[in-house]
């Protein structure tokens, strides 16, 4: 007996991706590592997150600009940020630990973003991670094109319509860590599923990364890429597989 296998790729391109033209780019990346700990609290160490953030910001501009896009003018630095829970954490930096929790955002750093903005970058990362990141795709399914248009979302935000936005998600935690926190992404009510066609609301305990690209005036999913294999430590060219060329 043959067992069945998973059809379809998490790798999405847009079939028209090159009728949108961007000027402009944003990167938002969330990334998090929480550790075990033998305490009441899991561990966040703000010294080696930053580092991973910063490295990720200098290698995706890199890589965008490789394939013809404008430097990225904006960026939005996170650990944390989907996480509307009041979750502490013990804080240490380089391996030393500190007197005081952290609460969510650990990390939170921006710039050419307005402030008041942040929350709405929260809400679409949100709804990208929970709806959109693990849905399988069929390239010649016309289906696999439903529910790939972030339009209201984005249209409200203040924001020239040629911007490009890559949102990265990236949870290496432990798989405790990520179950637990799963939980609570799925908990929150968003807007009606059927907006997403093909819901996927796997809360996997599995360590996964993201990457998700959006044209913000139309609100086009032009490409994403989902990888449970992905880690910093290996060339951003396979998480950003198929990104199209500008």
């Amino acid at each position: 007996m043959v067992a069945c296998q998973p059809k379809g790729s998490f790798l999405y391109q847009y079939p028209k991706a090159d009728q949108h033209k961007f000027n402009e780019v944003m990167v938002v990346i969330d990334y998090l590592n929480l550790k075990d700990d033998v305490g009441k609290y899991w561990d966040f160490d703000s010294y080696y997150h930053q580092k991973v953030l910063n490295q990720m910001l200098r290698q995706l501009d890199t890589e965008l600009q490789s394939v013809g896009y404008p430097k990225a003018n904006a960026y939005l630095l996170s650990s944390g940020l989907l996480i509307k829970h009041p979750f502490a954490v013990e804080h240490y930096i380089e391996d030393q630990p500190q007197d005081e929790l952290l609460y969510p955002p650990f990390i939170l750093a921006q710039n050419n973003i307005i402030e008041s903005q942040i929350p709405q970058h929260q809400e679409i990362l949100s709804i990208l991670v929970k709806y959109i990141a693990q849905r399988r795709h069929h390239q010649t399914d016309e289906l696999s094109h439903r529910g790939m248009q972030m339009g209201y979302q984005l249209a409200a935000m203040d924001l020239s319509d040629d911007t490009a936005i890559l949102y990265v998600h990236i949870d290496l935690s432990a798989p405790g860590i990520i179950k637990q926190l799963s939980s609570f992404l799925i908990s929150g009510a968003i807007a009606s599923q059927a907006d997403y066609g093909h819901v996927h609301l796997d809360a996997t305990t599995k360590r996964h990364a993201s990457a998700i690209l959006i044209h913000k005036g139309s609100g086009q999913i032009l490409w994403k890429n989902f990888t449970q294999q992905w880690t910093p430590e290996q060339p951003i060219q396979q998480l950003l597989n198929g990104l199209p060329k500008h």
